[in-house]
Formats: C-alpha cells, structure tokens, sequence
C-alpha cells in the first residue's frame, strides 16, 4: 500500500521552494537586533521590482531575473524567496561561482542544490563534503534517491559516493550478511529522517524486534525477512512507512477488497473467482491472516489496515507471513456468490497486474455507481449537476495536476460551474484520493469556503480508507474551514499527520520503500486524532457493491431530502 509517486511529488514541492529565514539575527554578532529593522528605502518600489522578477521567472527569461533579483536581495536581504530567484538565475546562466552562495542563504532545503553547483565548478571534493554533511548532519530527505539524479550521475564511478548515498559493493556478501546490513541500514534510514525520533533513542518494540530480527536471519526465508523488516517498523504507528519490490516477489492475479462482511475478489483474471469472499490462505482463516498483515504495517489511522489488503495478492507477504509454502502458487478456500465453497490454487505472476491493485474497481455486469464510472485515470478530477437533488457533484481522485488543466484551474472552473449551476448542495467525493500534493489544493479550498458561506449552502465530503496523506491535510482544512458534513468511512489521516516521505532502497536485496520524514499539524496543537471519523457512518456492503449501489450516496440524498422538507 504505497504512494511513491504522489509521496515523491509532495517532497519535490518542498525541495523546489524557498523555505526558512534567508537572515537570522545573531546576538554574538555585535550587532544590535534593531537591524532587524532595515528595510528597503521604497517598499512600493520594492514590490514592484518583485512581482517583475517572479512574472519573468515564471517565465523562464533568466537573465532578466538575474539583475532584478541582485536588487532584490541587496534591498531586502531577509526573504529568502529573493535569494531562492538569485541563485535559480545565476545556475541557469551558467554562474556557479555565484549560484552557490545565493543557494545557501535560500534556506536548508537547497543544500542539494550548493552541493550541485560545486561539482559544475569541478570541486569534487566540496561536493561530497557538503553531501555528506547534507545527510548526515543536516539529516536531510533524500539520501538512496540521489543515484537517481541527473545531477550526480557523475559521482556514480566513485565508491566515497556510492557509499554514503548506501551502494556500497556488496560483491563477495553473504546471504546472512548482506539481509543484516539492510536490517541495519533501514533502521538507521527512519532514525536519520524521522521526524519525531531523529537524534533520538527509539521505541524500546522497534529496537527489541531489530535485535530479534537479526538474530533470526540465518533460519529465515527472504519472504520472511522482508515481513520482519516490515514488522520491525510497525510499533511506529506513522503513516508512510511501507516496504515494497523485494527480491523475487511474484502475484496473484486477482484484486482483493475488505468488506465487513469479509475479503472479496472484485477483481480476477479468471472470471469464475469475480465476486467469492475468501475463507482461508491455506489452511490459515482470512481474519486471521489479515490479522497477521496488520502486524506488518506501520499506520496513522486504523482504517489504514483495510486499505492494505492489497498485500495479500503478493507472494512476498503470503510466505512472508505462513500463508503459503510456495511463492510460485497459492491455495485458497472461496465461497462463491453461490454459497458453495471450494478450493483453488492459483498461480502468481512474475508481472503485477496493471492497475493499482490498492485500488477499489466498478462492479461487473451491471451498472456502475456514479463514483466508479469514471476512475481509469486515477488522477482525474471532474464533476456534474445532480439537478434532482439540487447538488453539483465533483469528485478529485488525486491531489495533483492533470495534463491539461491544474488543480488550481479545476478550482477557479469549478467556480464558474458553481456560479453557472446554482446549486445548494455540493458532493466532494474524495474516497479514492491517496493523496499529492498539500500545495495544490489552496484554490480548489477557496471556492469550496465561498460556496459554504452563503446560508442554505451546504457541503457533503465522502471519504473513507484511501483518503490519505494530502488528503488528509485536505479533509482537516475542509473541517476547520467549510464545516462540512462528512459521510461514508473514517479516513487514514488527518489533523496530525507523518507525511512526505523520502524514498528508500536496500543495499543489498534492492527492497524498495518509504520513510516519512515530515509531520503536518493542521488541527488545534491538541489535536491528536489519526483520522476523520464521518458525522454520518455507512459502510459499502459487498452485497452492495456487486449489486452496483451506493449507500454512502444514498445517506447523502436521504439529508438533501429532509433538508428540503425541513425548510418548508
């Protein structure tokens, strides 16, 4: 159950933004703290010359920028967006010498960016020096990743560098000793990024599981260590903290999807599995192996154990937790949509299934509730007038931009068609929103906050267990701003969440994952819930999901009714 692409947006968004002050007043400088009142001669002037440099840096048009932004921070060196636009004018020109300075006084999160410009100078040395202190010191996001950067794909020939971005040679390792190392490396990767145990001593679980893990590797099966490592990080209870690609995990060809009245297949490459609630992993009951799957996981909310039984479809898992003996086959026991039960072994596949199998699909063979019609691409935002009900519905499955219009432009359009349309009730369906980015959404919020002020308005948000990470920042901001009511599921985050995660791979085995390495605190600083529990509980039946209804969206209509008669 990972997010590494949309986790991988929301941490390029904060690398890519100025942050902290550009000057911070040092009392053992000798200067008096009334400097902090310098400011420039002509603030008017000021602020032209400002928004003149950041229309031309939009713009790309750098040297333009280049002698607007050397104003800019000779006036008012104390925000460090104006050192951020000097040193991105100076790189782009090709003024190394110049860029690295500016980089530094933009803030901690461009240290990447000074150690860049001294390997473009040729200080290769300088380069690494600064790297190191980087990751180490500064205890900075990324870390495995930077193998992956263009920028320091020049460093991939030296072993100073290899090693401290953990590549290290492992030619010539043991089995024993290469699973040891990555034991170690991944706790020492969520130690040095954590936001909340970096520098820190860890849980004393974490730790005494560690210790078990590597004493236990010599009897242990890949799939088995991999699940360790999982394991290890669960007392964690954070958010984006998951694991996944380990070596030699294959698939099962089905999709699995937890109801309350158990797991179903919803999906399968034999047509004969669509629709059978699953009755054991080998001779293992479902509750319980999904029991065991919850041990391995690492959440913020609870409802984050349902969204992961995804899980269960990978061999990695199965074996992993004493489901199966085989990587290579499964046998299940199913009940059928006819009440007979029976057991199949299923084959996996070297291949995952295309789709991600986290997600929920529209029922077969008969008509698809209006929130699974449209969701083949799965970042597509859209909506429709619902006159029956005197609502506009809109649904936002991801928090990042479409190729061909913006969330910020789905924001401003959805004003027009709010404007256009006139309706009193709006519908926001977010249950199949993992998430994206936290910057993205400001402009679609205002049009929501004004479409809840005027009185009779009335806004209606679905969610549920995929409403995660920026999702979740969303829901607490939509709670403290719009007073929605909130219908269908508890989501997997809110209020006081771990979020953006640096990405992570292992030494040795090549396991990839992710390590959350911020907090989001949104909500009241007493605020500590892990999730949005709805004002209005409903639960998807899978009854009702193979029937193609939608009884969190019949609640919705049931209130817009009695609103209606009520107001008469």
């Amino acid at each position: 159950m990972h997010v590494k692409h949309l986790a991988a947006a929301a941490t390029a968004a904060l690398l890519l933004a100025p942050s902290a002050a550009a000057q911070n007043y040092d009392p053992a400088s000798g200067q008096s703290p009334l400097v902090l009142l310098a400011v420039p001669g002509d603030g008017i002037a000021y602020y032209e010359t400002r928004e003149r440099a950041r229309a031309l840096f939009a713009a790309q048009q750098w040297a333009q920028v280049e002698p607007l932004a050397e104003q800019l921070v000779r006036d008012y060196p104390r925000d460090p967006e104006n050192w951020f636009m000097l040193a991105r004018s100076k790189a782009r020109l090709g003024k190394w010498a110049e860029a690295a300075p500016a980089w530094e006084r933009a803030g901690p999160l461009n240290w990447y960016r000074v150690a860049y410009t001294h390997l473009q100078r040729g200080d290769r040395r300088t380069t690494l020096d600064i790297l190191r202190q980087t990751i180490f010191e500064r205890r900075g996001f990324f870390r495995t990743e930077l193998y992956d950067w263009p920028e320091f794909q020049t460093l991939h020939g030296d072993p100073e560098f290899m090693e401290m971005i953990g590549r290290p040679d492992t030619t010539g390792w043991t089995r024993e000793q290469g699973w040891a190392f990555d034991v170690d490396f991944l706790l020492q990767e969520m130690w040095r990024v954590n936001p909340d145990f970096r520098g820190l001593p860890l849980p004393a679980e974490v730790v005494r599981r560690h210790e078990q893990l590597k004493r236990d590797i010599p009897r242990l099966s890949d799939e088995e260590i991999f699940v360790g490592m999982a394991r290890m990080l669960a007392p964690l209870h954070q958010g984006h903290i998951a694991l996944w690609n380990p070596p030699g995990n294959r698939y099962l060809p089905v999709r699995f999807y937890a109801f309350p009245d158990g797991l179903y297949i919803i999906e399968a490459a034999d047509p004969a599995l669509y629709g059978a609630r699953v009755v054991a992993f080998g001779d293992t009951p479902a509750d319980e192996a999904l029991r065991r799957l919850s041990e391995t996981a690492s959440v913020d909310g609870d409802m984050q154990y349902l969204w992961g039984v995804s899980n269960l479809a990978q061999s990695a898992y199965l074996k992993g937790l004493g489901l199966t003996p085989s990587a290579d086959s499964v046998r299940m026991t199913l009940r059928g949509r006819d009440g007979r039960t029976r057991t199949v072994t299923l084959a996996t596949t070297a291949t995952e299934p295309e789709g991600r199998q986290d997600r929920m699909v529209a029922p077969a063979g008969v008509p698809a509730p209006l929130y699974l019609r449209d969701i083949a691409e799965p970042q597509k935002h859209w909506e429709t007038p619902l006159p029956e009900h005197d609502a506009l519905y809109v649904q936002v499955n991801n928090l990042v931009d479409e190729e061909n219009e913006t969330l910020a432009q789905f924001g401003l359009r959805l004003w027009s068609v709010v404007d256009s349309v006139r309706p009193r009730n709006l519908i926001l369906d977010l249950r199949h929103n993992n998430g994206g980015s936290t910057s993205l959404y400001p402009q679609l919020l205002r049009t929501l906050v004004a479409f809840s002020r005027p009185e009779g308005n009335q806004v209606y948000v679905l969610i549920g267990r995929r409403s995660y990470s920026a999702t979740g920042n969303f829901v607490t901001d939509l709670e403290r701003l719009v007073d929605p009511v909130f219908v269908g599921e508890a989501s997997s985050e809110c209020c006081s969440l771990y979020g953006d995660p640096t990405g992570v791979r292992l030494p040795y085995s090549g396991t990839q994952g992710e390590l959350t390495a911020l907090k989001w605190m949104l909500s009241e600083p007493w605020d500590h819930r892990r999730e949005i529990s709805p004002e209005v509980p409903v639960q998807l039946t899978a009854e009702a999901y193979f029937a193609g209804q939608d009884p969190a969206m019949d609640a919705i209509f049931r209130l817009i009714a009695h609103r209606r008669n009520a107001s008469r």
